[in-house]
């Protein structure tokens, strides 16, 4: 296995921070795309590709992005992959979800270093064509991460893993996943916190929350987060801090790729000690005794806050089961907060003492490529009547696509306690809209997969019609909550304006500071938008 380099050094987290802090970071209004290239190093009138074009400000066009993609490759060379070449098939092979293996970009771009995306970014503006950025390549839809027929910037080559000197800050390169983050992390008895499988990769996961083990002890991943290295619409790269931009770092932690491309999240570290957990499966007569223990384990993480959990509720041979993924950050079998679960009757449990690599390596299992997927989250305040009716009508619903060719759906219940939403306060606070919840937060959602494509709007219908039932209900007894959490969010869905009106209103404030110009809600399409969800329901 290929694990980052680990480097040691305050300069690999700070090195752009104090040119960051004196340059001006709003656009002038004669802001010169080719003087911002030239400053690059990147004379345009000695790129071929761009001899006789013109510069467009319109969607993208094979036109725009033929010049874009042979610039790109004039440029770096090697670093760019043209259709039907071996590391454009590598790129397009190796998506989470077969939506995003079926895109097809003009060319994908392996950038090494910040000053090359700001390249990229800037002949993205030059063109016209539409880009796209891609760490993990984990989202569940059309152009997350990859841009029909624009450029697909791949951040694969940007992989490093640095500690500053004393080790409390963590430099991760976007092309991380959280397999080799933590491998990476671990032989220092440390890591950050991160996602619960292996495969995830670092950048979307943090910029769209990011519920970790270990976050009942100490947050959200965005909330973990010392600074970010920003590339903005202008090429410029800046480091946002609390202290150095912080409206922006503000922005970054829930705002999604709305501001620009971030090329290092530098992250807290925390000790890395080996874990306990593993999944403990329960049949039905039991569900009402599992929903029971999931509440209660909410509600003690103000006591124990070193327990993670979420249950999966599904069908698979005929038997209705609960899953219950029970972990515990210290190697104790059987601490107080889950005895609850340990005197349920199960049918089958896989705990064990892990480390944290061994476990995101063992959930990835849960998680299979390959094939058509959708996640689609609600959230309602934590009530058991109200979450045994959503049980119920899961199950009630499940025949209705019992017949679609691979379909396998999972309704999954985890919980925004009281220490998550507190530690959301840290650092100036997030624009997620969450920390004045009053009391924890029930985050369901609904995963599913499925074999074919002629399948999707019969999946994509029968999701719909059961979150809008379960809305409904929700409405109706008066626990809805209006969040979306937006890394389990549908295409459909618009976490967006789920964060509050003022939220929304300020992420789009500071989105007109950074980028006057609107590259990043226009020339970067894909994911979540500030101004709604990447595709408008036709089922």
């Amino acid at each position: 296995m290929h694990l980052p380099t680990l480097i040691g050094g305050l300069s690999a987290i700070g090195g752009l921070a104090q040119a960051a802090a004196t340059s001006p970071v709003i656009e002038a209004d004669d802001f010169s795309i080719t003087g911002a290239l030239q400053d690059l190093g990147v004379d345009v009138s000695q790129i071929p590709a761009l001899d006789s074009f013109a510069a467009i400000e319109t969607r993208s066009t094979d036109k725009a992005c033929a010049a874009a993609c042979a610039s790109l490759s004039f440029i770096f060379g090697s670093k760019v992959s043209a259709q039907e070449t071996t590391g454009y098939n590598n790129f397009t092979s190796s998506f989470w979800s077969v939506q995003q293996e079926e895109v097809q970009p003009h060319c994908v771009f392996r950038p090494a270093k910040s000053t090359e995306v700001s390249t990229a970014v800037l002949l993205s503006r030059l063109t016209g064509c539409e880009f796209a950025a891609r760490s993990g390549g984990h989202a569940a839809f059309t152009g997350a991460s990859s841009a029909p027929d624009g450029i697909s910037i791949w951040f694969k080559d940007m992989n490093a893993v640095a500690l500053n000197a004393d080790k409390t800050v963590a430099s991760i390169g976007p092309g991380n996943n959280w397999l080799t983050a933590y491998a990476a992390l671990e032989p220092h008895g440390l890591a950050v916190i991160g996602g619960r499988a292996s495969s995830i990769g670092v950048g979307g996961f943090v910029l769209g929350g990011g519920i970790s083990y270990h976050s009942n002890l100490y947050g959200w991943s965005c909330d973990n987060v010392e600074s970010f290295e920003v590339v903005t619409a202008s090429g410029l790269i800046v480091t946002a801090s609390a202290t150095s931009y912080p409206d922006l770092y503000w922005a970054l932690r829930g705002g999604g790729n709305n501001f620009g491309l971030v090329t290092k999240y530098n992250m807290y570290t925390i000790p890395s000690p080996e874990l306990y957990g593993g999944a403990r499966t329960f049949l039905e007569p039991e569900f009402p005794q599992v929903i029971n223990a999931w509440i209660n384990v909410i509600n003690n993480a103000t006591v124990d806050g070193k327990a993670q959990q979420y249950v999966a509720f599904l069908r698979t041979q005929g038997m209705n089961l609960a899953s219950a993924e029970l972990t515990y950050v210290k190697n104790d079998p059987n601490p107080e907060i889950f005895k609850q679960y340990r005197n349920i009757s199960a049918i089958s449990d896989t705990s064990s003492a892990k480390t944290l690599v061994e476990y995101v390596e063992y959930l990835e299992t849960e998680n299979p490529f390959g094939l058509r997927e959708v996640y689609w989250p609600i959230s309602a305040a934590l009530d058991e009547r109200f979450a045994n009716w959503v049980v119920d009508l899961f199950y009630s619903m499940v025949p209705e696509v019992a017949d679609v060719a691979g379909a396998q759906p999972v309704l999954i219940y985890q919980g925004i306690t009281e220490p998550m939403l507190n530690n959301m306060k840290n650092h100036g606070g997030n624009p997620l809209g969450l920390a004045g919840s009053s009391g924890p937060v029930h985050l369901l959602h609904i995963s599913c997969w499925w074999k074919n494509e002629s399948d999707d709007k019969t999946i994509y219908a029968f999701v719909n019609k059961f979150m809008e039932k379960v809305m409904a209900e929700a409405k109706s007894v008066g626990v809805f909550n209006e969040y979306v959490y937006m890394n389990y969010a549908s295409m459909f869905q618009d976490p967006i304006a789920r964060y509050g009106a003022d939220n929304k209103a300020q992420l789009k404030k500071i989105a007109k500071k950074y980028d006057p110009r609107e590259v990043y809600q226009t020339l970067q399409p894909g994911y979540f938008k500030l101004d709604g969800p990447p595709v408008t329901p036709s089922f």
